[in-house]
Parts: structure tokens; sequence; C-alpha cells
């Protein structure tokens, strides 16, 4: 019979002790192996063998989905939140934003789910967390959109850049990843709004039961902060969430034709103080608002001379700052971080500010037809901006006369002041003041109509930090 191959080390010591005795044996060798060699129980057990789950061990090879419960390799459904197969969130994917559902996207009460460590698995199934991150941004960004003139547009947009970013995280891993992402262009917008479980955007009233109280938590909880005691929100609604504000970034770079309004409308922009700003979770917001209120204590320091170069610097600086704690986190990177130079960098940014002029906080009134809307934004903190001599008494009127009245006899009231305004400019103050539509000269109706050329643009600054108290 042949001796089995053994190892080298294993050949050397059977060919020594084959030519010694036991009397040639060092003293010290039995108790050298004694010494090393660990001396095991002969008591024979059970063998352990893996956990068979529907005949397939739990443990998997690596980069794949591990066994679910539910056999096979599918996630067991998380109720009210997957599709039937848990192959999908139920959100996922989302439809694209089109001119029919586009008011359903911006209703106010429209239910909208939060996905996060408090109702996703934090391990395996990856592609759920990928899924829920992509509707998280997207409902951020339709916020955004749902408070501009051209809603659709901007709403179109943001479903496009989400899919984007979307695949992007998809093909950054070794596992399956989505169907739709295999195509480009066109193509793979109509897969995935053709795979839409809801392009309309209407919920049904099941759906609408649906809350984060209602879910069982998978996982470590969220610290979901409730909104300030203080909000106006939390008066409306006492069970409602912390809500975040859109923010305007990235903030458009300083230049001479915006300087003006960046220092002297700099106390009407929002505020983001760590208190107002959710603990966990959002990062992405957070840090773009943190870089927003660096950016504004910059600002401060050039606003005494109006200094433009003290402010670009200033932008750099944060900007900077923001990209280099953009790519510490594994998540996805603001897009402008990604470029190769600073020059890019800075010009990605500048070329992405939704507010270049620095005038989110300008609103054009016309107060010859004062709407509810108008009178809302007047009430707010507002500052008139408009160079007309005689304009402040008719906005001094409206505020101090109006704004404390119930709603529905806030309008009776500004058609008052503003009868009350004409007849002061076309009587005592007639001499003060050039009337070069001669509408003074006029008479009623007529002459308040003439009164609108005068009354239609009228630019008032209107704070925004209301929003976040």
């Amino acid at each position: 019979m042949r001796r089995p191959a053994l190892g080298i080390v294993a050949q050397l010591l059977l060919l020594v002790c084959s030519v010694c005795t036991d009397d040639e044996i060092p003293d010290d060798y039995h108790m050298f192996q004694r010494e090393i060699v660990p001396q095991f129980p002969l008591e024979q057990g059970p063998v352990q063998v893996p956990l068979l789950i529907q005949g397939e061990p739990v443990l998997s090879p690596r980069g794949r989905r591990p066994i679910s419960p539910c056999g096979g390799r599918q996630p067991c459904p998380l109720e009210g939140l997957t599709d039937s197969f848990g192959n999908n969130l139920n959100t996922f994917p989302p439809g694209q934003p089109n001119r029919d559902n586009i008011a359903n996207i911006c209703r106010k009460n429209r239910p909208k789910t939060v996905y996060g460590p408090h109702n996703l698995p934090q391990t395996g199934f990856s592609h759920l967390s990928r899924q829920g991150n992509a509707i998280n941004e997207l409902e951020e960004g339709f916020a955004a959109c749902c408070g501009k003139t051209d809603k659709l547009k901007c709403a179109v947009k943001v479903w496009k850049k989400t899919l984007e970013d979307f695949c992007e995280a998809e093909f950054s891993v070794k596992t399956r990843h989505h169907h739709c992402c295999k195509k480009s262009g066109s193509e793979r917008e109509n897969c995935f709004n053709d795979g839409a479980s809801n392009p309309s955007y209407v919920m049904s009233a099941a759906l609408q039961e649906i809350s984060l109280q209602d879910i069982a938590p998978v996982g470590s909880a969220r610290n979901i902060k409730i909104c300030p005691p203080n909000s106006p929100k939390c008066h409306e609604d006492t069970d409602s969430r912390y809500k975040l504000s859109d923010l305007a970034f990235p903030p458009g770079e300083p230049k001479s034709s915006n300087i003006q309004n960046i220092c002297k409308l700099r106390k009407f922009r929002p505020l983001y103080t760590d208190n107002l700003l959710p603990d966990t979770g959002f990062g992405h917001y957070v840090r773009r608002a943190k870089a927003i209120q660096r950016m504004e204590g910059e600002f401060k320091k050039c606003c005494k001379t109006e200094d433009v170069a003290c402010a670009h610097s200033g932008w750099k600086k944060v900007l900077g700052k923001f990209c280099a704690k953009e790519q510490v986190v594994k998540t996805k990177h603001h897009e402008c971080c990604k470029k190769r130079d600073q020059t890019s960098m800075f010009s990605c940014f500048a070329s992405e500010a939704p507010f270049p002029e620095y005038d989110r906080e300008l609103e054009v009134l016309n107060l010859g037809n004062v709407t509810e809307d108008d009178l809302q934004k007047l009430c707010r903190d507002s500052k008139l901006i408009t160079k007309q001599k005689q304009m402040p008494l008719l906005v001094s009127s409206l505020k101090e006369t109006c704004c404390g009245l119930p709603q529905d006899e806030k309008l009776r009231c500004a058609a008052e002041q503003k009868e009350t305004f004409i007849k002061t400019l076309c009587g005592p103050k007639k001499n003060l003041w050039k009337d070069t539509q001669n509408c003074c000269s006029k008479d009623e109706p007529e002459r308040d109509q003439c009164f609108t050329y005068y009354l239609q643009n009228i630019s008032v600054a209107v704070s925004q930090r209301a929003k976040m108290e």
C-alpha cells in the first residue's frame, strides 16, 4: 500500500522517527508534545449542520441577497410598503409628472412615506433602501417645485435627475440591477413610467390610512424631530411631524449685480440653526442647510461696505468645505463636487443656483387689485422696496388696518384703504406728486382704474424666516 502524500514537514518528521528508537528520543520531546498539542475530549456529539430553510442554507455567497424566510431570495413583503412579491416598494418606480397629475403631486394632504431605518431592513435587500432613498429625494424635490410658478417643468427635471441618481447607485453595487437602468435616454424614462404602480399620484383610502406610526419598526427607530412648538404648522396640525423647508441651494455666485440683494435682503432669508434641523437622517439636506448658514455668516462680514470680492471669497470658501464634507460620506455626493478641478466645481455651483440674483424674497404685487395672497404676504414680516414717495402710505395703512381682521373682512378692508389712499392723493396731497397719467382729473370708477398704472408693480421683500419658526 502506498503511503498517502503528506506535507514536507510531516514527511521529514516521519523520516526522523523511522530511524530513531524510543531511547534516542530526547526526554523533553514528550513534554514538548504535552505542552503544545491540545487535549480534546473524546466524547462524540451530534454534528452541527447549517440551518436549512426550504432546502437552502442561510449562508449565501458574497454579493448575493440573503435567503428570505419567505422562501427563495426575495424579501418578505413589508406590509403597506412593498408589492405582493416584495421586489419593489409600492411607490417605486414613481410616475413621470405631467399636466394630468401635477395637481395631485402638489396636493397639500397627499400622504407620503419617508423611507429609512424605521421601516426598511438594515441588512440585506439593499435594493429596497436604494429605492427608498430615491423616493425621499423625489419628494423633497417635488416639495420645492410645488412652490414655484412652473411646477411641472421643475417636477419633470427632478424626476429625471432622481432616476438618473438611482441608476448610478444601482450600478455601484455588484448585485442585480433594476431592469430599467439597463436602458438609456427616453427608453429608460418610458420604462420607469410604464412600471409606475400609481402614475396619477392618487392614493387609495387604504394607503391613506398608513402612517409611520402604523408601520412595525424594523431595526432601530429613527429620531424624527417634532416641529418646534412655536411653529404655526404645529397649531394647524397638532400631529404634524418635522417638515423640511425648501432650500435655495446652491447659493448664487456673488457679483456686482446681486451684492445689494445679498446684503439688503439678508435679514429676510431663512435661518438654519441646529435646533431647526433633523437630528438624524436627511444628511444631504443638513449638509446643504449648514453650508447656507455658514455662507450668511461670511456675507455678514462683507455687507458693511457691500464688498463683492469679500463675498465671493466667502462663497468659494464655504462651498469648498461643503464638498470636502460631501466626499467623507458614502452616500451620493452633490454633482458639482464630482468635478475634477475647482474652476469647474465653482462654475457648476454658479450655474445650478436656483436664485442667482438672491431675489427669492422679492415679491411683485398689484395693489390696484389686492388678492388674499397679496395680503398674506404683506401681513408677514415685509419691507417695501419700491421707491415711489407716496407708496408707504398705502402699504402701512393696509398692514395696520387690515392684517388683524378676520379673513373674510380683509379684502373689503383693502378696497376701502385703496379708495381712501386715492382720495388723499387727489385731494390734500395733489401738489406733492406728479400725476403723469392725469388720473385725478378723471371721474370714478375710471379714476380708480387709472390708478392701477401706479399700483401694479410694487416690489416688496417678504421674510422667509416664518417658515422655519
